[in-house]
């Protein structure tokens, strides 16, 4: 992946990473963990620009949705106590990872709902931004015209 990914450069591609996770996926804080190491091994691996969305949230319910929301811009202090864990090792290498997750502040979740068009433009807009689209571009005025010019006004004359 990561020769594709040089190749396309090599061409003046720009690209941008989306790594999409199931939202039903993303309700239990253990798996939160998970998904979120995976987000950030794929950022790594592919050094790219990178978005991680949150997919069907159109089909949570409403107490899922609840218990979704604080995933998607998370406080890994507060979700280290949602784990419940009998083994100590287990518990400093939560927080290891908790850690790890807030130094970077590389993981933040964009919500994906197909039946909530809001969600897409944002996630539109979240690409765009991350690409940096149209930033290049020179800014072109609009042509003078000139009223001595001989235009044709496209009515006939006569």
């Amino acid at each position: 992946m990561r020769q594709l990914v040089e190749l396309l450069q090599g061409w003046d591609f720009r690209l941008c990473g989306l790594f999409l996770i199931d939202s039903q996926f993303m309700i239990d804080t253990s798996k939160f963990f998970s998904g979120t190491m995976s987000a950030l091994s794929t950022m790594v691996n592919l050094e790219i620009p990178h978005i991680n969305v949150m997919t069907k949230m159109d089909l949570l319910s409403a107490k899922d949705k609840q218990s979704v929301e604080k995933f998607l811009d998370p406080d890994t202090n507060a979700l280290i106590g949602d784990l419940h864990t009998n083994n100590k090792k287990f518990e400093k290498l939560n927080q290891a990872i908790a850690t790890l997750i807030d130094d970077y502040s590389l993981v933040k979740f964009t919500p994906l709902n197909y039946n909530v068009e809001e969600t897409i433009e944002e996630l539109l807009l979240n690409i765009d931004m991350t690409l940096q689209y149209d930033e290049d571009q020179e800014v072109r005025p609009p042509p003078d015209i000139d009223p001595d010019d001989d235009v044709d006004s496209g009515v006939a004359e006569g």
